[in-house]
């Protein structure tokens, strides 16, 4: 019997490995910019993911200058691969500003690294099975039996990919249970920092209103319903309103500002930036991403109210695909920022059966996504509906922690908030419950 041996030119392993060189630099680019972020995004990969030896070099040097605190930028690498003695091989100085310029943001990094370390496991995949191919065709290697284990390892290492040494222990209950945790607030009782809040309502509801209540009394450091000062004091507050203009901005924020400083908790300068975009952003394309994070980095807010949910795409507004690009990002800048997010929906339209639905419209997704959603739906009694604007904050999902949000508003006096909470003489009007209410 003979065993052909499969030459080292074989075509199969003659063919160009699997990469993207494109991804490759805008990564490298994305570093640059990263600034406090730095760690993180240099940690998405390892050197050894790179195809081309000169961005693993770039890669390894930004890695050193991370460890002794210092930022990563053109100028930095430059001097430190001008001291290893590497600064030719990776293209000069200007390869290295080249780098930075074609991507000028770090909102797509972890995009990039993700296609960086799918082709270096299908680079490894690849050269793990040459080395099973090769083990199979000598006769000298062993019992078939134990190549056959020896490549279910093989494989298995490609699999996890060093992942493995990153994954956290498997810890006991007890011990898991020992551990005091503590809420990071970013509001007393109703948001900490990481949250998602949906507010959803019919045409003309008061969803915008209340969202921009929140923002105000956030940056003020007051609770946005109670108005009593938070012993957390004023947060930084970043609105991207992706519907309304300046001017109408202005004319809605100014009441608001004004009833801070009434109630004696001024915004202080520096507590509340805002972005007006009415035309809207498609945060399903780089560009609107790159977008979003430029402004996300440069005020790192406590809190981001964004929306409302169908400005940020232009796509069809029932697509799971769609909703899930625009989550992704939203959940970039979230992550980003370590704040608490707050947004808007539009509620669909009634049937004219019972009452209109509050949960968002569009994909399913939507009712997935936030930790806590509410609608806004008029008191059933008529003439609190039309005398004070009462509403119920009817929860269209389950609330996955016990928060102090209140069951009723109504409209607050001329002057002052817009929205006060209040208890109805009836708390069971017409068969319903506050906190019980179906969406």
């Amino acid at each position: 019997m003979t065993h052909d041996r499969v030459p080292e030119d074989d075509e199969l392993f003659a063919r160009t490995q699997p990469h993207d060189l494109d991804a490759e630099q805008a990564y490298l680019g994305a570093l640059c910019f990263a600034r406090h972020d730095v760690r993180r995004v240099h940690q998405l990969l390892t050197s050894g993911d790179f195809y081309r030896p000169a961005h693993a070099t770039i890669h390894a040097t930004a890695g050193t200058l991370v460890d002794r605190g210092q930022p990563v930028d053109p100028i930095t690498l430059t001097a430190a691969l001008q001291a290893s003695g590497a600064l030719v091989k990776v293209g000069g100085a200007s390869y290295l500003h080249e780098l930075a310029q074609v991507v000028p943001t770090v909102a797509n990094a972890e995009h990039y690294a993700e296609r960086i370390r799918d082709l270096a496991q299908r680079r490894a995949l690849i050269a793990t099975g040459h080395r099973i191919m090769q083990s199979g065709f000598d006769p000298t290697a062993g019992d078939p039996a134990d190549l056959a284990e020896e490549a279910v390892g093989l494989t298995r290492d490609v699999r996890d990919a060093g992942r493995a040494v990153e994954d956290s222990p498997v810890v006991d209950m007890h011990d898991f249970l020992t551990v005091q945790d503590t809420y990071d607030w970013v509001i007393p009782g109703l948001l900490e920092h990481g949250d998602r809040l949906v507010l959803t309502a019919g045409e003309g509801g008061g969803k915008s209103v209340l969202l921009r209540q929140i923002a105000v009394a956030t940056a003020a450091g007051v609770n946005p319903f109670t108005i009593m000062p938070s012993e957390y004091g004023p947060k930084k507050v970043l609105v991207l309103d992706c519907e309304n203009s300046e001017p109408q901005n202005r004319r809605h924020y100014r009441p608001l500002m004004n009833a801070a400083a009434n109630a004696r908790m001024p915004v202080k300068r520096g507590q509340i930036h805002i972005d007006c975009r009415p035309e809207g952003v498609d945060l399903t394309k780089a560009v609107g991403r790159s977008w979003l994070m430029r402004r996300v980095e440069n005020v790192m807010p406590d809190l981001l109210v964004i929306g409302p949910i169908y400005q940020l795409h232009t796509g069809d507004p029932s697509s799971e695909d769609h909703a899930r690009r625009v989550t992704t990002a939203l959940n970039e800048a979230r992550v980003t920022a370590n704040c608490a997010m707050v947004m808007e929906a539009h509620a669909p339209h009634g049937n004219g059966f019972g009452p209109r639905a509050l949960r968002p419209a569009g994909s399913s997704l939507w009712l997935r996504w936030p930790e806590f959603g509410f609608g806004l739906r008029p008191v059933e009694d008529e003439k609190s509906a039309e005398e004070d604007r009462a509403r119920r904050l009817v929860p269209w999902r389950g609330l996955r922690d016990d928060r102090a949000f209140p069951p009723f508003l109504r409209g607050g006096q001329r002057g002052g908030w817009p929205w006060v909470p209040y208890t109805p003489i009836d708390t069971d009007i017409r068969g319903y419950s506050p906190t019980g209410a179906t969406a």
